[in-house]
């Protein structure tokens, strides 16, 4: 399929996925500026922890936003990818519930422990049954309007993570400032300028890493800061592509996986390894990426490499987030497949029922 054919785009219906992913600048922009009036409980300002309850896209801005910002946060900070809080939720905790639909039946079953516990509760959400309990309880909420711009979780990663953002910068649990958010939307915006649906296969780098990991499984290996956008690309690929990829960290695949790769003798042939290299890890780990590039590649893997120029964690955060989403886009076009549609999932919800 010419990845570069208009026509294919059209008849895929891809319009709004593709509209999405070139506006997570804005999106950005505009969940950082809607957060800087936030009316806040002097309490949060005192948590001695934060709970974030997400599922899917829901729980990915959070995963970039402590993976990125894991040395200057100032008190643990914990995902939940499930119905339960930890047993150690009390009232110095801040519990966030996010929920891009307000919907998602697993945070909401949280947002009722969190009371029960007596915590501290943040709402992040597009509206649904989450906004209702959060104006009619009196919880702080960020309501964000995605209009165009995401109709779907996991292209709303820019709401979900400028949210978090902006409510743990309002509340003193974390510092960064505005002018590193714009930093972040610029080097977004330089991967547009080259990734973009009309720069050509040849000259797009994008287009150029999903030929490469078209029809095969997909390692994706990243570390430190980069751990959550390596997540947030799995996913993309899973949902958007309708392909097999799952993600990995260094250092600590290096203890256990290179020698799970040895069978079964027919995984090689059909994996690749995207590997993301960057110049602000720990320079251990940097040399980790090359040693285990080259052992992939003795045991028959494919390695493609991504090589990030930030000079910053959170401008990496941001070029990969839209590095990845361009190149899940671009294998949806090479597989065919309708990448709004999520049939699967939809079909699993509708089995789950009430």
């Amino acid at each position: 399929m010419n990845l570069d054919s208009h026509k294919t785009y059209a008849t895929l219906d891809a319009s709004d996925i593709r509209f999405g992913i070139e506006h997570l600048p804005e999106q950005i922009r505009i969940g950082w500026e809607e957060t800087r009036d936030l009316e806040l409980p002097e309490a949060f300002k005192r948590a001695t922890s934060v709970v974030i309850m997400g599922m899917g896209g829901s729980a990915l801005g959070p995963h970039m936003l402590t993976a990125a910002f894991f040395d200057r946060l100032k008190v643990p900070v914990t995902i939940i990818n499930g119905y339960s809080l930890p047993g150690f939720v009390d009232k110095k905790t801040l519990v966030v519930l996010s929920s891009f639909s307000g919907t998602t039946e697993e945070v909401l079953a949280a947002g009722d422990e969190a009371v029960k516990c007596g915590a501290m509760i943040f709402a992040i959400s597009a509206g649904g049954e989450l906004a209702k309990r959060a104006t009619k309880r009196k919880w702080p909420m960020y309501q964000f309007d995605p209009g165009e711009l995401a109709k779907q979780p996991r292209l709303g990663t820019g709401f979900s993570l400028a949210g978090l953002l902006g409510m743990l910068e309002r509340a003193k649990l974390l510092k960064v400032t505005g002018a590193e958010v714009d930093r972040m939307r610029i080097a977004m915006g330089e991967v547009i300028d080259s990734c973009a649906v009309d720069v050509p296969s040849k000259e797009n780098p994008a287009k150029t890493v999903a030929k490469s990991l078209t029809d095969s499984a997909v390692l994706i290996i990243a570390a430190e800061h980069l751990v959550g956008t390596a997540h947030v690309l799995a996913n993309s690929i899973n949902e958007t592509a309708k392909q097999f990829a799952t993600y990995f960290t260094l250092p600590e695949l290096n203890h256990h996986l290179l020698e799970g790769l040895t069978y079964p003798k027919t995984f090689a042939s059909k994996t690749v390894a995207f590997l993301v290299q960057s110049n602000l890890y720990n320079a251990r780990t940097q040399k980790r990426v090359n040693v285990t590039a080259d052992m992939l590649e003795e045991q028959g893997i494919a390695v493609v490499d991504y090589v990030t120029s930030g000079n910053e964690p959170l401008e990496e955060v941001g070029e990969v987030l839209q590095f990845g989403s361009f190149v899940s886009y671009y294998l949806a076009m090479k597989n065919g497949v309708r990448p709004e549609g999520i049939p699967f999932v939809d079909a699993f919800k509708k089995a789950m029922g009430k």
